[in-house]
């Protein structure tokens, strides 16, 4: 990896990087590649954040694919779709604020614990 690129957030399935020798940042998720100048990557992140999943969930509720959400590039010929779950985990990648993590008591396992 170049020294150059410094790793944002990253998660199962993607990684957010910035390169501070051509100022872009680059999003891959699965086996999509998006590179941006930070103006591009503040506009995809508040268009991200403002996908209503509920809505297109039940608009096409019927629809035999998996993926219903559909994410516009740029272009009208192209469209990526993805999961209920993936855009969750792209609004992940995309946050810069760190999440708080609730630390799990014993109080809190439902378990029956058998001395043998």
């Amino acid at each position: 990896m170049c020294s150059s690129i410094v790793v944002l957030n990253q998660t199962k399935n993607g990684m957010l990087s910035f390169c501070n020798r051509s100022k872009l940042f680059q999003l891959v998720f699965n086996n999509l590649c998006f590179e941006f100048y930070e103006w591009e990557l503040n506009a995809f992140t508040s268009y991200v954040k403002s996908l209503d999943v509920g809505y297109w969930e039940k608009e096409l509720q019927y629809w035999v694919h998996e993926r219903k959400i559909p994410i516009s590039v740029g272009q009208n010929h192209f469209i990526i779709l993805v999961s209920k779950q993936e855009v969750y985990e792209i609004k992940n990648l995309l946050s810069t604020e760190k999440p708080e993590i609730d630390i799990l008591h014993y109080k809190d396992i439902n378990y029956r614990f058998i001395e043998n």
